[in-house]
């Protein structure tokens, strides 16, 4: 091998590092929500749909129906009391506790039909135009009286390894859950974001 072949080599691989390096970077700095959407104080015509994002934004919406072309503004709220301390699960955890600017989104969505859901996703828009979706979920408004449902009463999971199993088996065992209710921050949360 000559000097000159391994000299296209070293340059040939540089590049693909370097380009490699721009992909994983790229593919990092996608926008993403802090929590997947969910669901508060159903009417018997409407629900309000919440999620939370760690950027500001300037549209937040609710696409909803059979073609998601239905839409519902969110209000905007920054939290004023969340912080982070050395423990929390972040990419780089800070040495003294500090604050963290996270956005609360709500939107109400009406005119629904009683025991009738019908598929929504959230979009938040970043100030660089970067748009980002949830994935798709079902909505619907309060129950009839009298329905039979099933509710998962659950408490925080913390960062509990088999959590995601044992919700899967739950699914299995007694079928998709029309609720789930959950119990929260408890005085011992491993969460460390915490609220002052």
């Amino acid at each position: 091998m000559t000097g000159c072949t391994l000299l296209v080599i070293v340059l040939a691989c540089t590049l693909i590092l370097l380009w490699f390096n721009q992909t994983l970077s790229a593919m990092s700095s996608q926008p993403k929500l802090l929590t997947d959407p969910f669901l508060q104080l159903p009417t018997e015509t409407s629900v309000r749909v919440v999620w939370f994002t760690d950027f500001t934004g300037s549209r937040h919406v609710v696409s909803y129906g059979t073609d998601l072309q239905q839409t519902a503004t969110a209000t905007t709220t920054q939290l004023s009391r969340t912080r982070e301390d050395s423990k929390s699960n972040v990419a780089v955890a800070p040495s003294t506790l500090t604050p963290r600017p996270i956005w609360r989104h709500e939107a109400e969505v009406t005119g629904l039909l009683p025991d009738k859901g019908i598929p929504y996703r959230v979009s938040s828009v970043r100030s660089d135009g970067a748009v980002v979706h949830s994935k798709t979920f079902t909505l619907a408004a309060k129950p009839s009286p009298g329905r039979l449902l099933k509710i998962l009463l659950t408490s925080d999971h913390q960062l509990k390894p088999m959590v995601a199993a044992n919700l899967q088996k739950v699914v299995e065992t007694v079928g998709q859950v029309d609720a789930v209710f959950l119990r929260g921050f408890g005085g011992r949360s491993r969460s460390r974001l915490r609220l002052v």
